[in-house]
C-alpha cells in the first residue's frame, strides 16, 4: 500500500501547527465491470456471468439487509442493517418519528482484518 509525505496545519491538542503525516495514495474505484473482468482471467466463466452475479449479489445483499436481515459473505464479512434511533421517556412516546437515519454496516472477518493490517506499507516522499 502506497503512502506520500503531507504537509498538514493542526489546529486542535497540545501542539498545534504545521505538522506532517502519511497520506494513503488510493488508487482507481474498482467496480463490478472491472472486477468481473478480472475474475474471467482467472476462472472458466464468462465476464457476462460474473457481472450478472455480481449485479445480483449487491441487489440482493440491499434487499436483504432493507427487510432488517444481515448478509453474510462466508470469508469475507458481513453486512448488518443499522439505524440511529432517539430515546424518549414513554413507550407511547416510540414512533416512527423517532427513528432517524438507517443505514448499513460492514464488518471484515477477522483473517480480512489481519491481511489488511499486515499489508505492506512505502512512504513516497513530500511532492
Amino acid at each position: 500500500m502506497k503512502f506520500k509525505k503531507k504537509q498538514k496545519k493542526i489546529s486542535v491538542g497540545p501542539n498545534p501547527g504545521i505538522k506532517y503525516v502519511a497520506s494513503m495514495v488510493k488508487g482507481e474505484t474498482i467496480g463490478f465491470k472491472k472486477m468481473a473482468e478480472m475474475i474471467e482471467k482467472s476462472s472458466t466463466v464468462s465476464r457476462g456471468d460474473i457481472q450478472a452475479v455480481l449485479d445480483l449479489m449487491a441487489s440482493t445483499t440491499v434487499w436483504m439487509v432493507e427487510a432488517g436481515h444481515p448478509v453474510r459473505y462466508d470469508g469475507f464479512g458481513i453486512f448488518t442493517p443499522t439505524a440511529k434511533v432517539k430515546a424518549v421517556d414513554n413507550p407511547d412516546d416510540v414512533t416512527t418519528e423517532t427513528i432517524g437515519r438507517i443505514g448499513m454496516r460492514f464488518t471484515p472477518t477477522v483473517e480480512i482484518k489481519n491481511k489488511i493490517n499486515s499489508v505492506s506499507k512505502n512512504i513516497d516522499p513530500i511532492d
